[in-house]
């Protein structure tokens, strides 16, 4: 039976084949009627091609799987809010006693001398609302609730991992069977007499349940099963020592599916990958291919271990998953190809330049390292590397874009590449643009002029305090009497030649102002002169003024600087 399937299997690949190449061959023709130029290519270009084709068929074939799991998770997700909010709502309304007090209850950390220090309340006062605490048996209660919690958690985390080890397992079984045919479809034209082996289920079964690194895909499934349970327990813990609502818990608990729903779908592509690289070695075995070539992909997504194995040739025999074999990692895209003997040289295999993001012809035999190479040497070892980092990091980068337009406005860098310019290639700007995130978080109403204008003054060494834009302020001159004016400012500014209105005009016309002793004191500086007051009560009370003829060096540093941001 299984024979049977096999041959049927690969009957109507044969059939589809045929019409595919006719269809090819007469259009060639009718372009150009040399039929010298229809030819099959044999090319060891043409292996690795169908290599990467039927890798990339056996993820399109996931679409489905990682859909429900997704669906699963969404699920998941759903039915553990209902069942956190039924657990904590019942605690309520069986205790008797408001949301708040439940909270405290279940908090606290030293349930049994809460509960004497409660007894010895009721003793005292024969308070009946006190009763109704003890009767709730606050200790019994905290203890279940929490436990209630955990087990619910605990049982729909079961639930989800064997309805998300069934799916993969089925969608794996699937993609061992399609790359096993596919394989041998494939290759068995150049292989003469080489017997059609079907594929036992068993063998299927057996690959399943190989482990790679230590573990299989069942073991890896409840693996992240546990860790979930761990942390959705430590959610609830921390949630309710920290009073936190129902709602903070459960957005927690689902930001953690989201997690798991992410490792879910990371391991099912990589358990395909790793079933259809195990399949296709089967095959070769079946047709007694001797040699396999490592295929890698020629991008910026390729890693360094990837990258060293990319068209090493290895025996079929010495084959081992994660050494010469991928997957080496998690969303391994790297496959394998046969080696036929007498396989034509000379072709050429697509590569993508890290630059421009287009795909180029290369010699079929560039490896890995020489590509990176002849990239290096095109765009600069440092160039290449960030190019790489900008890949990598796009996602990231984008939230942080993000959140920089959210805090910083106008001035974030416009867009992800301006950002990624910045951040992997001009480090000053990156640096002082983080500068400025963190300086307008503490101080919202500063713009990047006074980050700018604050940053220089420390490095210069002069420190007045936080620069900011000016306020309006309403600033009174006390009498100069020792009474109500302990500083004098009446004399300094008559000694200064310093008039009410010049106070008030520095305050007005100031550039700047410099925020001290945490709001109770500013300085205003202007073109023309400076201002210092300080709060008393409700009034603001200057305290000293000096005109531009009056500057110190610092004073005339402070007002160079000020003036190369702000005009």
């Amino acid at each position: 039976m299984i024979r049977q399937k096999a041959l049927l299997i690969l009957a109507v690949y044969a059939i589809l084949a045929v019409i595919v190449l006719g269809i090819t061959a007469i259009r060639a023709l009718i372009l150009n009627p040399n039929p010298r130029i229809v030819i099959l290519m044999k090319s060891d270009e043409y292996w690795a091609l169908r290599a990467l084709q039927r890798e990339a068929e056996s993820h399109d074939g996931t679409k489905d799987t990682l859909k429900r799991l997704a669906v699963m998770y969404g699920d998941a997700d759903k039915e553990l809010v209902r069942m956190m909010d039924r657990i904590f709502q019942n605690y309520r309304k069986y205790t008797g006693i408001s949301e708040k007090e439940a909270r405290e209850l279940l908090s606290a950390q030293e349930t049994a001398e809460l509960m004497a220090d409660l007894q010895k309340l009721y003793e005292e006062t024969g308070d009946a609302e006190t009763l109704a605490k003890l009767n709730a048996p606050a200790y019994g209660y905290r203890i279940s609730r929490l436990q209630a919690a955990r087990r619910a958690i605990e049982a729909e985390l079961d639930k989800l991992a064997a309805g998300e080890e069934k799916a993969g397992s089925g969608q794996l079984v699937k993609a061992y069977d399609d790359s096993y045919y596919k394989t041998m479809y494939d290759a068995l034209p150049e292989f003469p007499g080489a017997p059609v082996v079907p594929l036992s289920q068993n063998v299927i079964s057996q690959a399943i349940q190989n482990p790679w690194k230590g573990e299989n895909y069942s073991s890896r499934v409840w693996k992240n099963r546990s860790v979930l349970a761990s942390e959705g327990g430590k959610i609830i813990d921390a949630g309710v020592t920290a009073g936190k609502s129902i709602q903070q818990m459960t957005a927690e608990l689902s930001d953690l599916m989201n997690i798991g729903a992410y490792a879910a779908a990371r391991l099912i592509r990589t358990e395909v990958n790793r079933m259809h690289n195990d399949a296709a070695l089967q095959s070769y075995k079946a047709m007694g291919v001797k040699e396999y070539t490592y295929i890698a992909t020629l991008d910026m997504r390729t890693c360094s271990v990837c990258g060293a194995l990319d068209l090493k040739v290895f025996e079929v025999a010495e084959a081992k998953t994660g050494v010469n074999l991928p997957p080496m990692h998690p969303n391994d895209r790297c496959t394998i190809a046969p080696k036929i003997p007498g396989a034509n040289d000379g072709g050429s295999r697509t590569a993508r330049d890290p630059g421009t993001g287009r795909n180029y012809r290369v010699p079929e035999d560039m490896t890995y390292s020489e590509w990176r190479k002849s990239i290096s040497e095109k765009y600069g070892a440092d160039s290449l590397e960030m190019a790489q980092k900008k890949y990598w990091n796009r996602k990231a980068d984008a939230a942080q874009l993000k959140d920089l337009k959210k805090v910083l406005g106008k001035d974030a860098p416009k867009d992800l590449a301006e950002l990624q310019q910045w951040k992997y290639n001009e480090p000053e700007k990156w640096k002082r643009i983080k500068g400025f995130y963190a300086y307008k978080q503490k101080y919202p109403s500063a713009g990047i002029e006074h980050y700018d204008i604050y940053h220089e003054l420390q490095t210069l060494g002069i420190s007045k305090g936080i620069v900011l834009p000016p306020e309006k302020v309403s600033s009174y001159i006390l009498e100069d009497t020792k009474a109500k004016d302990p500083a004098h400012i009446m004399k300094r500014m008559s000694e200064r030649h310093i008039t009410d209105d010049d106070v008030h005009s520095y305050v007005n016309k100031a550039l700047v102002m410099f925020d001290q002793w945490k709001g109770a004191r500013k300085l205003f500086c202007s073109s023309e002169g400076a201002t210092v007051v300080t709060k008393q009560g409700d009034d603001w009370i200057a305290k000293t003024a000096m005109s531009k003829f009056d500057f110190d060096e610092d004073a005339e540093k402070i007002l160079e600087v000020i003036r190369k941001y702000v005009k």
